[in-house]
């Protein structure tokens, strides 16, 4: 993009170049009429005069056209570039958000994953200890009953 500057020199020049046609089409016009006043003769002058001054209008009215036309395009031009940028930024906000939220999700499951499997293993410690214990028990139950067998056969 032209910096400042230039667009203010160039925005000067068309002003300087404005004024200056205004005052050659004013200068021209009153020269044909000063003309036409002093050499009645002279009216083919006055009307090329006048057409010179009415093509100097014109091309001052199509160079404003042309003026408005460039600001005009500028504008839609940066609105569509303002709408690009904000369309981006929504953009990128929502794939961050949804990152967001996967990796929460994740993070869940992984969490809920290690209850599970936290859970899992304490029961199965849990059931091992109650099979050992049941396992002890009837062991030393066993070894009593064959203690007192001994000893019944013992005393008699």
């Amino acid at each position: 993009m032209p910096s400042r500057n230039r667009k203010k020199r160039c925005k000067q020049r068309a002003e300087y170049l404005q004024k200056r046609e205004d005052i050659l089409s004013q200068e021209n016009k009153a020269k044909a009429r000063e003309r036409y006043k002093a050499d009645p003769e002279k009216k083919k002058a006055s009307v090329r005069d006048t057409y010179n001054a009415n093509a100097v209008s014109k091309r001052a009215a199509k160079r404003q056209r042309y003026q408005e036309d460039v600001e005009e395009n500028r504008a839609a031009k940066r609105q569509r570039y303002q709408e690009g940028v904000e369309e981006n930024r929504a953009a990128k906000r929502q794939r961050y958000q949804e990152g967001v939220e996967e990796n929460r999700a994740a993070k869940r499951q992984r969490y809920q994953e290690g209850v599970e499997e936290n859970r899992a293993a304490k029961r199965q410690r849990y059931q091992e200890g109650v099979e050992e214990n049941r396992a002890a028990k009837r062991q030393r139950y066993q070894e009593g009953v064959e203690e007192n067998r001994a000893a019944k056969r013992q005393r008699y």
